[in-house]
């Protein structure tokens, strides 16, 4: 059964499926057919097409999934007064909200998925990050079918504890990721991580930042990664090699050396309190500009 989801599409900041699913924040989207887009949220395999303005949807248990899209896409918040801020903030994000005035900051309907996912960011690109939590699912996770699109379902933390640490490593993820994993759900567990974004006033960022890092594996970038993903917390500002490339560029005043390869804990900070001061509440959305503007710089250099 094919769903219709209508929403109030921006004059000024059009929405666009097919740009907004590929742009590095969620990675378990490919494309199905010419015009189909094949993803798995929550549990639920989905494919899902734009037609002006209404998403046309199908999952595999044809259940109506309208509220979860209207978040995960933010078809609800309003666009075109937080562009309008950030434009108004800083002239050079004014030009990205013009150029990617398509861009969204997803917000994940599963911040354990989420938190896996940057976990396993580190060091990787896009297809590889992509392979690993596809491999995480396909062994773990419930198989899901939908018109003959074969996708797995993404193990619960208490799937994953049941699991262990033994199985995790036969997947041979690289850089200790199985423990890091399994001791993020531990901590779950235990009460020493809150991944509940419905407990969470923004007022808690560096509460949440700092349960965060706390687990082994989850430094400063993959923590704010998390936040601004998965925990909806909109002024995280994730720093990593894209955006400390395009903040040197750009900003003489912004606190980042000329080598961003390895910032220091105080350093980071000092970058992320700068980048707050000057986006306000939405910096993870300036952020958001900055580095794909930077990515899209890179793949055409080649880099």
């Amino acid at each position: 059964m094919t769903r219709k989801l209508y929403f109030n599409q921006s004059n000024k900041y059009p929405f666009d499926l097919g740009k907004v699913l590929y742009a590095a924040q969620d990675f378990r989207w490919c494309k199905w057919d010419n015009e189909w887009h094949s993803g798995v949220l929550a549990g639920n395999l989905i494919h899902i097409r734009q037609v002006d303005s209404v998403l046309e949807y199908k999952s595999h248990s044809g259940a109506d999934l309208d509220v979860m899209l209207r978040s995960y896409f933010r078809l609800c918040d309003p666009i075109d007064d937080i562009y309008d801020q950030l434009a108004s903030r800083d002239s050079y994000i004014a030009q990205l909200v013009k150029k990617y005035h398509w861009l969204r900051v997803l917000r994940q309907p599963d911040s354990w998925e989420c938190t896996v996912s940057y976990i396993c960011s580190a060091t990787n690109n896009v297809d590889r990050i992509s392979g690993i939590v596809e491999k995480i699912a396909e062994n773990f996770g419930g198989r899901l079918d939908l018109d003959g699109d074969v996708r797995f379902a993404f193990p619960t933390r208490r799937k994953v504890l049941r699991v262990g640490v033994g199985q995790f490593r036969e997947l041979s993820l690289g850089l200790d990721r199985h423990c890091k994993i399994i001791t993020a759900a531990e901590r779950i567990r235990d009460g020493q991580l809150n991944l509940s974004r419905a407990a969470r006033p923004e007022a808690l960022y560096h509460k949440a930042k700092g349960q965060l890092t706390a687990c082994y594996g989850i430094g400063n970038k993959v923590a704010d990664c998390i936040a601004l993903f998965g925990l909806d917390i909109t002024e995280a500002f994730p720093v990593d090699v894209h955006i400390g490339r395009a903040l040197a560029k750009r900003y003489g005043d912004c606190p980042m050396p000329e080598n961003s390869s390895t910032l220091s804990n105080r350093k980071y900070c000092e970058i992320v309190n700068w980048a707050q001061d000057r986006f306000g509440k939405y910096a993870g959305f300036a952020n958001q500009f900055l580095f794909h503007e930077e990515r899209e710089n890179s793949q055409l250099m080649g880099r």
